[in-house]
């Protein structure tokens, strides 16, 4: 009896894994949607230090942040009829809450000076980082785990630049550790819902 118990138990924890790992796929486009904002907000705001209108960046980030979290809840409200696992929440809460976390660095912590202009790209990648590698621990997605170290790695050097100059290497970053990622899942995503339909 125990010994079933314990089948069925390691079955049902597979099932999840499976189901969350499916999720992980579906949210290419929400990779694909911040990469693609922050990557052009990233350059953009490069480009207005560069001129010598730094205020304008701050604008930028509004803009960009604000188009990014209406879309993303709008994405959620429309997802909320799918009966999600707990395994899936929790990686939901995971990128919700880096999401919150960057998003207070990005305007408490340079509006209020506590962190340095220069610094928020590193502090942002780190963040990135952990997000990644924990969707990989909880899903066993090898791939994945690289990207979250892809990320420390950036951020490592972005610390040692120590200039705004650390905007062109995190807009790189976000083009091929975001955009090229959700791109991949995507694609993933629809391989399998096609073997689905013809299963």
């Amino acid at each position: 009896m125990d010994q079933q118990n314990a089948l069925e138990e390691i079955a049902m924890i597979k099932k999840v894994i499976e189901e969350s790992r499916e999720f992980t796929f579906n949210i290419g486009k929400n990779i694909i949607l911040w990469g693609l904002l922050m990557s052009a907000a990233i350059f953009a705001s490069y480009r207005a230090i560069a001129a010598g209108n730094p205020g304008v960046s701050l604008w930028i980030w509004v803009i960009a942040i604000g188009t990014g979290w209406i879309i993303s809840i709008v994405w959620s409200i429309r997802g909320r009829s799918i009966n999600w696992n707990l395994g899936v929440k929790i990686i939901s809460n995971v990128w919700t809450s880096c999401g919150i976390a960057m998003t207070i660095l990005g305007f408490a912590g340079i509006t209020s000076g506590a962190i340095q202009e220069w610094a928020i790209a590193p502090v942002i990648a780190t963040i990135m980082g952990t997000a990644f590698a924990g969707t990989a621990f909880a899903h066993k997605l090898g791939w994945v785990m690289y990207l979250g170290v892809a990320w420390w790695l950036g951020a490592l050097l972005m610390f040692l630049v120590k200039s705004y100059q650390t905007l062109p290497i995190f807009g790189i970053m976000m083009i091929l550790f975001m955009v090229v990622p959700g791109i991949v899942f995507q694609i993933q995503w629809k391989k399998r819902l096609l073997s689905s339909e013809i299963k």
